[in-house]
């Protein structure tokens, strides 16, 4: 329920456990107008209960509420007073809602219907009426009423509500013409409109997220996925390097257990036929270690700076176990991606491109690096010539 309380402070207000009540009960496509006021000259200013607007059903509905110190016994159409518990006697509020209805009819056919509904007759409006009462119950004899409907609990009043049908339903499409209909009817009835309610009938535009930040993330994932593709591969395993070949291994043992004299063909032949020796596989894995390390040493997980990337870099190309490696910068980046948690990227950090700013980085410090032929991630130190020296 969208609801619109009344601009009057001094107005009397619902009580505040039945209007939660409504919220449960109704969908904000119904708005709720409490303690409104409606002024139709020539007739007298009608204080309005509740006036709810279905704006699926396009229906309007008038609630008169009333409590009675003791239980309703007799509820009468027009003409008659109701009578309560005891035989006491009250004013009929059909009759009360009834005056009412005519200055809200007049207001809605004479002002509302020609700014919004003016393809429709307004003699055609007609809104609905009836009263609530928590003291009527199912003991209460109601009197068939000509028009309208009582209801003893909120629910009842709420099917009314929901049910409600006329053959001339005031139905707007648009959102931006829900929203002008409704400051309509709150300046009519002297209603204000909260800004809950003004922003569910006129949500912000989405504003679409920034692309950047996801295609970095993209750019750290594929990084990974690299990594594992190329662990996957190429899982370089350290083998460990082979025994010397002895003459007691390409030998027969009786033969030199007896001391004989092994000829020279037979050692050479033996020799000869024994397999080539494994080649011993560098572990790339360690040059991959000592990069990563100087990373995880050196660049925070969060809130790092870029002087932080800058001596990791640095403290890399000085590192002598890569010196033979050299620095790969695409694996150096993808470390730093990985490692990094807080909102800081590695964009941040390395503005413009972290191979152009690695290079800046070598440069200021007075470092000389050059690229792999092979691989132009890769990059090395070199030391100066001695006429680079004399220049300096």
């Amino acid at each position: 329920m969208l609801h619109f309380p009344s601009k009057n402070t001094a107005a009397h207000t619902a009580d505040r456990a039945e209007v939660t009540r409504l919220h449960q009960l109704l969908g904000d496509h119904v708005w709720a107008f409490s303690n409104c006021r409606a002024d139709a000259p020539p007739l007298p200013v009608a204080e309005v209960d509740w006036l709810f607007y279905n704006s699926l059903k396009g229906t309007f509905i008038l609630s008169e509420w009333k409590r009675f110190p003791a239980g309703v016994q007799r509820v009468s159409d027009v003409g008659e007073p109701w009578v309560l518990a005891g035989g006491t006697t009250v004013g009929n509020p059909v009759e009360q809602v009834a005056r009412q209805l005519d200055a809200v009819r007049r207001v809605l056919r004479l002002t509302v219907a020609p700014l919004h509904f003016p393809a429709l007759d307004p003699h055609d409006i007609n809104p609905y009426q009836s009263v609530y009462s928590p003291q009527i119950g199912p003991g209460t004899e109601v009197e068939r009423l000509r028009f309208g409907a009582v209801h003893g609990s909120l629910e009842g009043l709420v099917e009314t509500i929901e049910r409600r049908y006329t053959p001339t339903p005031l139905i707007l499409s648009s959102q931006p013409e829900q929203l002008v209909l409704a400051g309509t009817l709150a300046d009519l009835f002297r209603c204000s409109v909260p800004a809950a309610v003004r922003r569910k009938l006129d949500p912000p535009a989405a504003v679409p997220a920034a692309p950047s930040p996801r295609i970095a993330a993209i750019h750290r994932e594929l990084a990974a996925l690299h990594l594992e593709l190329a662990s996957l591969l190429d899982p370089q395993p350290v083998v460990a390097a082979p025994a010397p070949i002895s003459a007691s291994t390409l030998v027969p043992a009786p033969l030199l257990s007896q001391g004989n004299d092994v000829p020279s063909s037979l050692i050479a032949k033996a020799t000869k036929s024994a397999p080539p020796a494994p080649a011993i596989k560098a572990a790339k894995t360690s040059a991959s270690g000592h990069l990563k390390g100087h990373v995880t040493r050196l660049v925070p997980a969060s809130k790092p700076t870029s002087d932080n990337l800058r001596n990791a870099f640095l403290a890399a190309l000085q590192d002598g176990q890569l010196k033979s490696s050299g620095v790969h910068i695409g694996l150096f980046g993808s470390f730093v991606g990985q490692h990094l948690t807080g909102e800081v990227k590695l964009t941040d950090l390395a503005p413009g491109g972290l191979t152009k700013w690695c290079h800046a980085q070598a440069e200021a410090a007075g470092i000389r690096i050059v690229k792999d032929a092979r691989e132009p991630s890769v990059v090395r130190t070199v030391r100066p010539t001695n006429s680079q020296k004399e220049a300096v």
